[in-house]
């Protein structure tokens, strides 16, 4: 059987999709979208966020990098903050490695409180949308 969400759950998260993540750079936000999107195996995503980021110009080997571990992306490629928040997202997303700590450490160095608040934002709708996109292909 078909699963059918909402309409007003589906513009409720619509809403909370534009204003999630709005201190961030654009690039960052698709960047992190797109890592937590191949995290989550949501496809449907991959390929929407890996289309947004070649429109903003983003290199096809940057975009592909999003597919690895922050920390398996190789130096140069994306800056150094990029890959502490990406790592951040990978904790967020991913439970089991939840307990690291240096993750939040290493990219509060890198942003302030409201910029990691936004990573958290973007983090957590985009797994939403996910979620959703998954249950109903």
């Amino acid at each position: 059987m078909e699963a059918r969400v909402g309409a007003g759950f589906l513009k409720a998260l619509e809403d909370l999709e534009s204003r999630a993540g709005d201190v961030l750079e654009p690039r960052l936000r698709d960047m992190l979208r797109l890592r937590v999107s191949h995290l989550n195996g949501c496809h449907r995503s991959i390929r929407v966020h890996s289309e947004s980021l070649a429109r903003s110009g983003a290199r096809p080997d940057v975009i592909s990098a999003l597919a690895r571990p922050a920390l398996q992306i190789r130096a140069g490629l994306v800056s150094d903050g990029d890959v502490a928040a990406l790592r951040l997202a990978e904790v967020l997303t991913d439970a089991p490695r939840a307990l690291e700590p240096a993750a939040r450490a290493d990219a509060g160095a890198w942003f302030n409180a409201a910029q990691l608040g936004a990573i958290v934002e973007t983090v957590a709708i985009t797994s939403a949308w996910n979620r959703v996109l998954r249950g109903t292909d």
